[in-house]
């Protein structure tokens, strides 16, 4: 609530802030969901989706809202980054078997 309240001038800011919040808690959510499933059901390969989803998503909405800041060589790097750890994470969690994961 500080920080929409510091960013109220600033809606980018503010939606950013929002859309963080809900994929955050709606992650936790899916991981809770997800350690409660039965192994090898359909409904805990859905929310294996959802949990990569939505930390695919923040990772790149952090990465985003911090190249815009940074010099362009910085900003590949981080940007390399991000798609070593989206690919990383797809890898471990849909191409391994279950006991890894």
């Amino acid at each position: 609530m500080v920080a929409i309240y510091r960013s109220r001038d600033d809606m980018k800011s503010v939606s950013f802030i929002v859309g963080a919040d809900v994929a955050i808690a709606a992650l936790f959510w899916s991981i809770r969901a997800h350690e409660k499933a039965l192994v090898g059901s359909k409904q805990r390969e859905r929310h294996k989706i959802s949990i990569w989803l939505l930390a695919t998503l923040l990772n790149v909405d952090f990465a985003y809202r911090v190249t815009m800041m940074m010099p362009l060589v910085v900003m590949w790097v981080l940007w390399a980054f991000v798609g070593v750890t989206t690919a990383g994470t797809f890898h471990l969690y849909f191409l391994r078997p279950e006991e890894v994961v």
